[in-house]
């Protein structure tokens, strides 16, 4: 029986395809599943499938690059593509890297899948047959063969998807990469704000961009005099091994290319650079430290090269600038512009001055999660809601920097500051009825609930809006009507506490008591007989 690898980014897609054929019946075994490039590759090498089933567009590593580098290490692996029909150019460009097939998601049929699978089936036959025991013998010698390209063993090595103890004398020789030793430095190079370069460029015009500034890097470190090798990254990343160059020939070197490709295709570009290494074991690290250097884009600003790490400006050992989306709500609900533009800016200089990466990206999720939970209490058009959602998402994913972060969310809330403001006009007539209905209705169970369906608002909106209104908030507003028809009660009637407690809607006499003496400063009794005297 052949065995199967799934690598898709959906898990549905996943599901769906192992559901959608009875895989055993035709001779497979669905023998594992990842999530991503990366991923995929640890469960290719740790499984040794006969079929690897492809998406193209995933996250970490896409399939392009996974599929790449599958057929660098098995040339014999059947490779099937997954695709969407506007991805059809990548699925030509992944035929010739040796793809056996492809399927379009939105076409494929369980027939479909069927026939690929069974003309695969027949294939691995053959090759079966006129191989001998072959098959036997690739599952009982699952490593790698010895030949690889470079590209891939070096990609492999950076990633931790190919371990040293597989990367032999022999393999670094026939990659050309055998005498890779001594003064050893890592270039991490990226195109700034790529997601908006990518929905201004056709995909043609990325791929060939791509590909010219990857010859680019080559011409420049060889007119530098360094000797380089390059393995790609993701869509506008290339990473560069040099050999032989001191820091600032390095820091030189980087220069360059990001002039380069700013004067050729008027693209930003920034540059992190590795400390210098000594041999090809420690490139795993080397590119960890390169790709966290160039990450340090979002504090220093994009279009530089960044070869050393600043220290941090405040005490590692004290606790960062705490979230507080309650304090930040009330500025929004006041409509507060300046006091909220304070806040975001704080929060997020506590995190550049810890040059905290990752907490700065929390913050900014903690930021959206609050500003889309904000609309969704304004509007109950959730089409609209959702086209929002989508575009907020859209628009935070293309910013680089903290200034960009900074700015943008002083803008987004802002703009929620504004429609606030509308609809507070529109909803003004809201509190009155809510008023009226407390009023008439004291001695029911009233709750901020019952109160916001009452009027089809938010129970928060309508909190805030109550009190922007009234100056008092709703529930202390609830208990004063209470406690005024009781007195009204206690002074013209003789009826028992308990009995007033039950009619104006607190049916817990003890608590109404203390209620009463808290709020008036005297029990119900010490006021009924200060009313009769």
């Amino acid at each position: 029986m052949y065995k199967v690898l799934i690598v898709d980014d959906e898990h549905l897609v996943r599901y769906g395809i192992k559901a959608m054929i009875d895989w055993e019946d035709i001779g497979f075994k669905v023998a594992g599943e990842a999530g991503n490039g990366k991923d995929g590759l640890l469960a290719f090498e740790e499984l040794s499938p006969d079929v690897v089933i492809s998406d193209i567009k995933m996250p970490v590593m896409d399939g392009m690059e996974f599929i790449g580098q599958v057929r660098a290490l098995d040339k014999q692996v059947k490779l099937i593509l997954l695709t969407c029909l506007e991805d059809f150019d990548y699925a030509q460009k992944a035929l010739r890297l040796g793809t056996t097939d492809y399927l379009i998601k939105s076409d494929m049929m369980p027939i479909d899948l069927e026939r690929v699978m069974l003309n695969l089936r027949t294939l691995l036959d053959e090759e079966r047959k006129g191989s001998g025991q072959l098959a036997e013998q690739q599952a009982s010698e699952p490593s790698a063969p010895e030949t690889i390209a470079a590209d891939a063993l070096l990609m492999g090595l950076a990633h931790g998807t190919l371990s040293e103890s597989r990367v032999t004398e022999a393999k670094l020789y026939a990659s050309g990469l055998s005498d890779w030793e001594g003064r050893l430095t890592l270039l991490h190079i990226g195109i700034d704000y790529m997601q908006e370069l990518s929905r201004r460029l056709a995909e043609g015009d990325l791929s060939r961009l791509h590909t010219e500034a990857a010859e680019a890097i080559r011409e420049i470190c060889a007119s530098k005099g360094c000797r380089s090798e390059q393995f790609s990254g993701s869509a506008g990343e290339w990473n560069v091994l040099l050999k032989g160059a001191d820091s600032d020939a390095v820091m030189e070197l980087g220069a360059s290319i990001i002039s380069r490709l700013s004067g050729d295709w008027g693209v930003s570009a920034t540059v992190g650079a590795s400390g210098m290494f000594h041999s090809l074991a420690a490139l795993r690290d080397a590119y960890t430290q390169a790709e966290r250097r160039y990450k340090l884009k979002l504090f220093l600003g994009c279009g530089i090269v960044i070869g050393t790490e600043p220290r941090h400006q405040s005490d590692p050992g004290s606790s960062p600038a705490p979230m507080m989306n309650k304090k930040l709500n009330e500025y929004l609900y006041s409509l507060d512009k300046e006091a909220m533009r304070q806040y975001v800016i704080r929060i997020f200089e506590d995190a550049e001055a810890r040059l905290d990466y990752e907490r700065t990206h929390l913050i900014s999720i903690e930021l959206l999660l609050n500003l889309t939970n904000m609309y969704s209490e304004l509007t109950n058009d959730h089409e609209w809601l959702y086209e929002r959602k989508k575009e907020l998402y859209d628009q935070i994913k293309g910013l680089e920097t903290l200034e960009d972060l900074k700015r943008w969310f002083v803008e987004v809330y802002e703009e929620l500051i504004r429609k606030l403001r509308s609809v507070y006009s529109s909803d003004k007539g809201a509190i009155p009825k809510v008023i009226a209905y407390i009023e008439q209705n004291y001695d029911q169970a009233l709750s901020l609930q019952v109160l916001s369906q009452y009027v089809h608002l938010s129970k928060n909106y309508l909190a805030h809006l109550f009190k922007k209104e009234t100056g008092e908030g709703i529930i202390d507003y609830i208990t004063r009507i209470r406690l005024e028809r009781a007195k009204v009660l206690l002074r013209g009637t003789d009826l028992k506490s308990g009995e007033i407690s039950l009619m104006v809607g607190i049916p817990d006499s003890k608590y109404f008591s203390k209620l009463f003496k808290k709020m008036v400063g005297a029990t119900p009794s010490e006021y009924r007989e200060g009313s009769d005297g």
